[in-house]
Formats: C-alpha cells, structure tokens, sequence
C-alpha cells in the first residue's frame, strides 16, 4: 500500500473569500485516501501562506519534502493545482525532487495527466493562469495599500507597543506611553536592553522580554515615521532622540570579557589621531581577577610603538579610569554651571524656528513627491532619487539649525545634591558606568607629561 503525505495550504483572504479552511481541505483529503486505499503517513498544513511565498517560507512544504527524501512517502495529494502552487519556476523545483524521488502527486478535486506532451501543455496553461490571477491580485492590494499610505491610514492588523488604531490610523495609548519612553532614556543612561527589562518589571510591573526591547528601540514609527514617510503618525519619542539611541546601538556593545562595567566606553579620545581608546585591563597575580581598566589607543598596535610609528599614532601611553574619574569628582560642580550657562545661551540663539518652517517646506515636498510617484507621473527610479535628495537636505537642515538642548537629567540630579560625593560612593559600578554614559559625550585628553611617569592632571569634558 502506498504512503500518502497530504498537503493543505490556506491564505487568510481565500480561507475568508471561498471557505478553504484547513479543516474541510483535510476532511477531504482524507476521505480521499481512504477510498484510494492509501496510508497517510502525515498531514502538512501551510496556514496563512500564499503559494506565491518563496519555498523556503512555507515551512510545512519544506518538512514534506524532507519527508519525500528520507523516503517516507510514495505520493503527495492535494486539494486542487493552486494549493500546490500558483508560480510556474517554483513548481518545477519541487517537481524536480519529487521526480528524483520517483513520488507522484493527485489532485482531489482536478485531474491532470503529465505523462503525455498534451497533458503537461494544460498544466503549465493552468498554472499560467493561477500566476497571472495571483499576480493581479497582488497588483490590485499594492494600488489600494499605497492610497491608503498617502492618506495616512494603516495597512497591517499589527501595531507596535504603545500604539492602537482610531480611524485606520494610529493613536498613542497613553498608559503605555510612559514606558516607552522610559526605554529609550535607560538607553541614553547606559543600560543594556537586558537590566531594562528588570527595571520595567520593577517600576511598571510589566514583564517585558530583552528581544521585545530592543525592537521597540530600532523602531521608527516611535519617532512619527512609517512606512519610510515622516509625521506618518504622533510620536511618542523626538526624532533627535530616537537618532541618538540608534547611535548609540550601532556600536553593538558586547559584555567585555573581564565582567567590568567600564565607566568611559566609546567616550576617550585618543590625543594623537583622534581615536576612540579602548581598554587594556590588568590581571593580579594573587586574586586572579581583572583589575585597573587603563585606556589606550588602539592604533599603537597596527602602527608600533611612537617612536617607530613615523606618520602613525604618537601616543603610546594609557589613561586610568581612576585619574579620569577623580578628575570628574574633583571638578564636576564648575564644569556642569558653565554647561548649564552654555545651555542657557544656545536656547537664547534658537527660537527663531526657521528650522521648523524650512523643515515643514521639505516634508510638503516629500508628499507632493509621492503622489506624483502614485499618479504614475514619474517612474520608480526617479521618485527614490529624488526622495533620497530631499532626505539629505532634510538632514542637512536639522545638522546646521541651532537646537534648543535639554539638561541631561543626571546633570540636574549632581547640582542639586548637597553631598553628590557621599551619593556617588555609595552606586556600583554598573550605575556610576549609567550616570557617566548619560552625561558625557567625549573626553579629550591633555597631551603627555613630559616627565614620564606621572599622572595626566587636565581633560576637555563635552556633556551630552
């Protein structure tokens, strides 16, 4: 008796259009089966796929063919030609395998015969046809999901974190608001997606996964933009806030090898070529543990020592994390009131919003563009050169415009603590590394002693 595997596929749209649920495609098949006296081996259902989906998404398809290799099955039956397939190239891979196999297919509600020159002539007619109707369809969904873009509106049934539908279109809901953007400021603090999601659990309550996280943090819909278009929809997080994150996740942070939150990371730059130092940690000999992280540039171990480096770096010494530290101590009230002044003063320079009317003008252009794209008055390349242009004086005009720039809230937690250096002594190392990440941007160093041996004393400190 032959082995029989049964496949069944359903998309949601047909199941809803023609009632091809997978329950009455299984009946079926097994009765089927039985009157064909065939032993179904197995049942594999695709749910929710099209047969235009490439092979290696239809994970069921994929488990059958194993099965057909392994030798498991002698025949493959399905409802009708266009559960199998609807495109022509993807057919004959798979037949290639079956016939390799010596496994032969039936439809239930169809017949075809391909053993005669006529036979295979009305199959690859049916499936030309099954294409080209799969192909309209996609053609009339994509027309009708670009209209409803232009306008704004949704075209998914899924929304992220934060966001529900009003009016096919997007509303902040506001109890989960806050979240958010107590995400995104952890980010800026330093903290990893993971120690973010116990602080969610601690502050919020809410059990929230490390993964879920970091997509909410890459996501642009946050700061208004969908579907590549901004203002598509309210954001809950500013657009220059949700750029600073994702510099800040572009340097894929890996825990270090040594266990030690390091203070400084990605903020000591190198005196000689402007590097960013990395960190060289020492090892005791007694205890066995990593000790003293020092920072040193990277570029002294491709171009030598400074002495035989000619043209490459000149800095061959290292900086303690310790000396920058005391440094930051010692010093943090005098810098931080010449930052608040500096602050004061570039919030003076920036409300003349020119910045906002030019960048009002490039976003009505950027739409105008895409409803000539959709009236079919300019082709596809043209539209994503000009759209690219358009974006880069976007960006040129938010890089030269003066911004009104927030105090760092670690800035007004140190002015405002009496005893800052009692606070500071009693956070471990994992909070003191959050509190610096936070607050500053880039430490330059003074240039070497020339008495060898002794401490650098001077650092330019640039805040957030």
């Amino acid at each position: 008796m032959k082995k029989v595997g049964l496949y069944i596929r359903v998309s949601t749209d047909e199941q809803a259009k023609h009632g091809f649920s997978l329950g009455e495609q299984r009946s079926d098949l097994e009765r089927y089966a039985a009157a064909k006296g065939y032993i179904v081996y197995d049942v594999y259902a695709d749910e929710g796929s099209t047969a235009r989906k490439s092979l290696g998404r239809r994970k069921e398809l994929q488990r059958l063919l194993e099965d057909v290799k392994a030798g498991n099955i002698d025949i493959i039956c399905f409802k009708c030609l266009d559960r199998w397939f609807r495109n022509i190239a993807d057919y004959y891979k798979v037949q290639e395998v079956l016939d390799s196999c010596g496994v032969d297919w039936e439809c239930t509600q169809e017949e075809y015969n391909t053993t005669t020159t006529n036979g295979r002539l009305m199959l690859n007619l049916k499936l030309t046809i099954a294409q080209n109707e799969s192909d309209q369809t996609s053609d009339r969904i994509k027309y009708i999901n670009q209209g409803k873009i232009r306008r704004h509106e949704e075209i998914t049934g899924k929304f992220p974190y934060g966001y529900t539908p009003e009016n096919k279109k997007l509303k902040i809901i506001e109890a989960e608001r806050p979240i958010v953007q107590f995400i995104f400021e952890q980010i800026l603090s330093g903290s990893s997606t993971h120690s973010i999601a116990g602080k969610i659990l601690e502050e919020f309550g809410i059990a929230m996964a490390a993964k879920r996280i970091w997509r909410i943090l890459r996501n642009p819909t946050y700061k208004g933009e969908r579907y590549g278009i901004p203002n598509f929809c309210p954001a809950i997080i500013p657009p220059e806030q949700f750029d600073k994150v994702q510099d800040i996740l572009s340097f894929n942070r890996q825990p270090t090898k040594t266990g030690i939150p390091y203070y400084f990371t990605g903020k000591v730059i190198c005196p000689s070529c402007g590097n960013i130092l990395v960190i060289n940690c020492g090892k005791s000999k007694r205890t066995g543990k990593y000790t003293r992280p020092v920072y040193v540039c990277g570029n002294r171990y491709t171009t030598g020592k400074p002495a035989a480096s000619g043209e490459g770096c000149q800095f061959g010494g290292g900086v303690s994390e310790t000396v920058i530290e005391k440094y930051l101590l010692n010093n943090m009230q005098s810098l931080l009131l010449d930052y608040a002044a500096e602050l004061k003063a570039s919030a003076q320079k920036g409300k003349s919003g020119s910045y906002m009317a030019t960048a009002k003008q490039l976003e009505d252009k950027l739409a105008r563009l895409k409803d000539i794209y959709l009236d079919g008055i300019i082709d596809k390349d043209a539209y994503k050169a000009d759209y690219e242009k358009i974006k880069k004086q976007l960006a040129e005009v938010a890089g030269k415009s003066v911004k009104r720039r927030q105090a760092p809230k670690a800035m007004l937690m140190i002015l405002n603590d009496d005893n800052f250096s009692v606070t500071y002594e009693k956070l471990d190392r994992q909070h003191r590394r959050e509190l610096w990440q936070s607050l500053i941007k880039r430490i330059t160093i003074s240039r070497r002693p020339e008495d060898r041996g002794k401490p650098y004393t001077q650092f330019n400190i640039e805040f957030m």
